[in-house]
């Protein structure tokens, strides 16, 4: 997917760092806490926080278990020691045209930084829609409505 926008490896695996912040629905990865890519008590403890978040009917966990609100090279860390919440998240540390990378980025902060905010340079100035071809989203998880319709208002921007 990355590779068709023009990322490279180290781009990709530099953009997927993102996930050292937010949360996860369980229901993306509570079919891998059985598999032995990921370390046991890890998904013991996921399996429990999922459990313990009876009052929704899909709780979410923290992507990031170490430092869940910073930027930084934990999550890179985490998947060296199996404890990638989601598949690609550990697929990363496991295969061996990224595995070097994942160590590098767990093991130089600086690197990661400078890596991560280049390839969000990038990203940023990937398909930009201009005038009526997007819309600036009120809320992101929705498209906005157009008041007097009762259509979204689909790639007619703001009002």
């Amino acid at each position: 997917m990355f590779a068709e926008k023009g990322f490279n490896t180290t781009e990709t695996v530099a953009i997927l760092g993102a996930h050292t912040v937010g949360v996860v629905h369980c229901s993306f990865f509570q079919d891998r806490l059985a598999d032995s890519d990921m370390d046991p008590a890890f998904a013991q403890d996921l399996s429990k926080a999922c459990e313990a978040s009876s009052g929704s009917d899909d709780p979410m966990t923290n992507l990031d278990h170490g430092t869940p609100t910073a930027l930084d090279r934990q999550y890179y860390n985490q998947t060296l020691f199996k404890r990638g919440v989601l598949q690609i998240d550990q697929a990363l540390a496991l295969d061996a045209s990224t595995r070097d990378i994942v160590a590098h980025f767990a093991n130089d902060e600086d690197d990661f930084q400078l890596s991560f905010a280049h390839v969000m340079v990038k990203l940023g100035s990937l398909q930009v829609l201009t005038d009526g071809q997007g819309e600036i989203r009120q809320n992101c998880r929705a498209f906005n409505w157009d008041n007097n319709a009762s259509k979204p208002n689909r790639g007619r921007g703001l009002k």
